[in-house]
């Protein structure tokens, strides 16, 4: 089910307990990212552009949280990846560059892929470029965002996808593509570089999970960057542009812009297909003080030149919004959160395949149940409403139409008692 490999040209916790804000990260880690690159490049072409444009295609985000899960592998707060139209290509800058300052080598009349490929190493812009996956704050990439303000750890506050682009084995499809997106890296040393995709993972307790919708509605972004050789590990990488002299003779950088893709996510208290089944009204409406733990919107925006559309357009359908079910209620058939197993017989319609195909990407078999037609799913372990002992699940209002418990101080109401519906949310790149 997966794309083809090239694509053608044309193509806080419980209530009273203090919610982490996320802030940026401490001043001497910004530092060390801006730090002068310490590699020799001397005898590097310093013309070349940069070479590689990179997106991503599918954002998931999962509203669960509770203790333990973070070290789950079946919990996220958000994913990421590539496998429709997103991917990594070659610039168009790139590639005329490449041909008018490359000479074919006899007996071909033209430039060769092995040709591109043993010069892209040795041009400065495009020394060891590595996608990185982190977020970052809007209007200043450089600055990583975490909950605790110090300085960002790898796997955990950033996450590097596949490995060096400049790596033969990752760079071989994406330049015999010479401009066509590759989301696909069969040599690649094991299975988890083969595919564009990362994880992002902050889902330790209830207030962790509001002050990270909050901040993202307001100063952060999910990033896609690249490594700078010779500087901090979580750098974005800096376009050659975003460095000039002034008329003092001084050195002056802007850290405003980067090369890659930000991600501005809207999040709100919205209908899922769920609540419309239970409450059986299309038109129902969600309670005005339940959570807005729904992604509902992606504006996708060019790092090196923000001000210019990027062109790429993002839907967060409400049929891809799945709720997520205790494990008891899934068998239950008396339960608005019943989701049985579906039938092997669905398979046959193409759009049922497609739905699962896209929910399947990030939430594998091995890991969660899926109902399609009901927009449901289950973990097969741990659950997302256990109680603060983590002893046993509480109860859970399914039906959006009727105000549910946020175990957060503020909003607290003690009159209710049924906990929170959670929810994965997918989102595509037209």
């Amino acid at each position: 089910m997966r794309s083809n490999l090239v694509k053608s040209l044309s193509a806080a916790l419980a209530a009273g307990i203090l919610i982490f804000a996320f802030q940026n990260c401490g001043k001497a880690g910004f530092d060390d990212a801006l730090a002068e690159d310490n590699v020799d490049m001397a005898s590097k072409d310093t013309a070349a552009p940069f070479a590689f444009d990179s997106t991503f295609d599918q954002i998931t985000y999962n509203s669960c949280f509770g203790a333990g899960l973070t070290s789950n592998p079946a919990y996220f707060t958000l994913k990421a990846g590539a496998y429709d139209n997103g991917g990594v290509k070659l610039t168009q800058n790139f590639i005329t560059y490449a041909n008018s300052s490359l000479k074919p080598q006899y007996p071909a009349t033209t430039v060769t892929v092995e040709q591109m490929k043993a010069y892209v190493g040795e041009t400065q812009e495009n020394a060891s470029p590595t996608l990185q996956m982190a977020l970052r704050t809007r209007g200043s990439p450089q600055q990583i965002r975490n909950p605790s303000g110090s300085t960002p750890a790898l796997g955990v506050d950033y996450m590097n996808l596949m490995t060096d682009l400049t790596d033969d084995r990752i760079m071989e499809p994406i330049f015999r593509g010479l401009g066509g997106v590759v989301n696909y890296f069969p040599l690649a040393l094991n299975q988890s570089q083969r595919v564009m995709e990362a994880k992002l993972t902050y889902n330790g307790n209830e207030g962790l999970a509001y002050s990270l919708r909050n901040d993202l509605s307001n100063n952060g972004m999910l990033s896609l960057t690249y490594t700078a050789a010779g500087t901090s590990p979580f750098a974005a990488r800096l376009p050659a542009s975003a460095t000039s002299t002034n008329s003092a003779g001084q050195t002056v950088t802007n850290t405003t812009i980067a090369y890659g893709r930000g991600y501005n996510l809207a999040f709100a208290a919205d209908i899922a297909p769920a609540t419309q089944r239970i409450a059986n009204n299309a038109a129902v409406q969600p309670n005005s003080r339940n959570p807005n733990n729904i992604l509902v919107g992606v504006n996708e925006i060019n790092l090196e030149n923000p001000s210019v559309a990027s062109g790429g357009v993002w839907s967060c359908a409400q049929g891809r919004r799945y709720l997520i079910v205790r494990a008891d209620d899934a068998a239950n058939t008396a339960s608005p959160g019943y989701c049985p197993a579906e039938s092997v017989d669905r398979m046959g319609d193409a759009n049922y395949r497609r739905e699962l195909e896209i929910i399947r990407r990030h939430l594998p078999p091995e890991q969660w149940h899926v109902n399609v037609d009901r927009r449901c799913v289950y973990p097969k372990a741990g659950s997302c409403y256990k109680n603060t002992s983590g002893t046993t699940d509480e109860p859970v209002e399914y039906n959006q139409a009727n105000e549910c418990y946020q175990g957060i101080q503020g909003l607290a109401n003690p009159a209710i008692t049924n906990r929170c519906a959670q929810y994965v949310t997918v989102c595509l790149r037209n």
